[in-house]
């Protein structure tokens, strides 16, 4: 395939659905700026319909409160809908681990554009970490992961809820805290206070920068209103 414009990393299932790894190559986001962000979607549904039935929260999404159009500011009708499709028309060759250079080397990575970067194996996100220029990455999962401590040395650990932080900070995890209410100890993100770019901040790499404060951010997007219920009612 000539110039492909993303690669599939992982196939895997999560609570026994099928679900797909894929890294694009380029995008619009401005927010994030220049990085490759990888997604994970379900195989044999497409994202519109995961999050009309539900199915999202307990597969690719599991563990986050404003999953199924409760608060997710990403619009799954657009990049997350075209992506599904594209990689069901063959579009996205698999890519190995010894690849991984070609691709990833001198390039940010932001984990999870979509859905738990915790779906893809450990051995996986070490690998595309060690080659690249640095990455974000954020998991909801992480009250419910056995390897949860594993995935915190690369990630934030996704909070909305006052007690969800409070567990994250118990775990001695970094946070990345979306809710109306700013714990006073955590950073406002860079995007919204300095108008960073993600690819130029590389604050939201876990552990890897314990150092640094966590990071908080008001709920955003279409469906803000609703996450900031979720958040504050919960």
């Amino acid at each position: 395939m000539k110039n492909p414009t993303g690669y599939v990393l992982h196939h895997g299932y999560v609570n026994t659905a099928p679900f797909v790894a894929i890294a694009t190559l380029k995008t619009a986001n401005r927010k994030t700026g220049n990085m490759i962000q990888i997604w994970f979607l379900l195989t044999d549904q497409n994202p519109v319909d995961a999050v009309k039935t539900g199915r999202d929260a307990d597969t690719v999404c599991a563990g986050c409160p404003f999953a199924s159009g409760r608060g997710c500011y990403v619009n799954v009708g657009q990049a997350p809908l075209g992506i599904w499709k594209a990689y069901k028309r063959g579009n996205y060759p698999d890519l190995l681990p010894r690849d991984y250079a070609m691709i990833f080397g001198a390039r940010k990575v932001r984990f999870g554009a979509y859905g738990n970067p915790s779906l893809l194996p450990v051995s996986l996100v070490k690998a595309i970490a060690r080659v690249s220029n640095g990455w974000t990455g954020y998991f909801h999962d992480w009250q419910t992961n056995p390897y949860a401590a594993q995935y915190a040395e690369f990630f934030m650990a996704s909070t909305e809820t006052e007690d969800s932080r409070v567990q994250a900070v118990k775990a001695g995890f970094r946070y990345f805290h979306v809710s109306p209410n700013k714990p006073e100890e955590a950073m406002e993100c860079l995007s919204e206070t300095k108008g960073i770019e993600c690819s130029k901040c590389g604050l939201c790499a876990g552990l890897t920068k314990h150092r640094q404060p966590s990071i908080w951010i008001n709920p955003h997007g279409s469906k803000s209103a609703k996450a900031s219920t979720v958040a504050l009612n919960n």
